[in-house]
């Protein structure tokens, strides 16, 4: 067994007056392990937190880190902008209520006259968010955990993140 997937358990705890606080436990895991060992491990941890708190947990969230394996050669492009946001709507199989997922730094190149160009390579990836069929072991879902249908709609958006910039930026 060697622990070389990196792992964050995040404890969320509410105290006494409904103060939120969160911790997290940084650590190395088996990659080997299945999805129910890790919630194993991590209702542990919890066992253990909770055992010198006097807040209650209210959730655990395990988030896996790694650096993506896909070809990124020449990114980011100089001329690419975070505030630059596609923002893809989708409905979802429980109720009316649409769900939209906003993709930073939308590329230059899905744009057309002003609106999003939803043919390839958009039309891959809204396919892939609305079908279980398209991904070998997750079925995207809303925040809510909701299945979602087929792309509703989708626009353009430009969202202002001032707080990175001043931090990216500087003046001469």
């Amino acid at each position: 067994m060697a622990y070389t997937q990196a792992l964050q358990l995040s404890f969320s705890l509410t105290d006494g007056l409904g103060t939120k606080a969160s911790t997290v436990v940084y650590a190395l895991c088996d990659p080997t392990k299945t999805i129910a060992n890790l919630v194993t491990d991590a209702q542990g941890m919890a066992t253990l937190i909770a055992g010198i708190v006097d807040g209650k947990i209210d959730e655990v969230q395990a988030r896996v880190v790694l650096v993506p394996s896909v070809d990124q050669t020449g990114k980011p492009d100089p001329a690419s902008r975070v505030e630059q946001t596609g923002v893809f709507n989708f409905p979802n199989v429980t109720n009316t209520r649409l769900f939209g997922e906003a993709i930073p730094s939308l590329a230059d190149a899905v744009i057309s006259g002003g609106t999003i160009d939803l043919g390839a390579p958009v039309s891959d990836f809204t396919t892939a968010m609305h079908s279980a069929s398209t991904n070998a072991v997750f079925e995207p879902t809303s925040n809510q955990f909701l299945v979602l249908g087929a792309l509703h709609d989708a626009f353009l958006s430009f969202r202002k993140r001032r707080k990175s910039l001043t931090r990216s930026s500087y003046e001469l």
